[in-house]
């Protein structure tokens, strides 16, 4: 695995721990705005993840494990915000 690689995954695993976060306080704050941005942010990291992966699977290191988890979970991550997103819509249409 080259440097670069290496410091890219760093990169994205640092971005995914913040991910983490930012997904929790997106769904507790019940925003509809906050989890369309969430949900946004996570697109993009799923972008630069599968981007990684390209690479290590070209240079054909064990660094893509790593990758590989964090994709499962951002895509878990994305789930649970468009369930949010559908449970805000559902309250909303209750109330009206």
């Amino acid at each position: 695995m080259t440097l670069q690689n290496e410091h890219e995954i760093r990169e994205i695993m640092e971005a995914y721990g913040k991910m983490q976060n930012a997904v929790q306080q997106a769904q507790n704050s019940g925003d509809s705005q906050q989890i369309q941005e969430t949900q946004q942010q996570l697109q993009e990291l799923q972008a630069k993840v599968q981007k990684a992966q390209g690479k290590a699977t070209k240079s054909n290191d064990q660094s893509n494990v790593k990758l590989f988890d964090a994709q499962q979970r951002l895509e878990q991550y994305e789930q649970q915000m468009t369930r949010a997103k559908s449970n805000i819509s559902a309250q909303r249409n209750t109330i009206e």
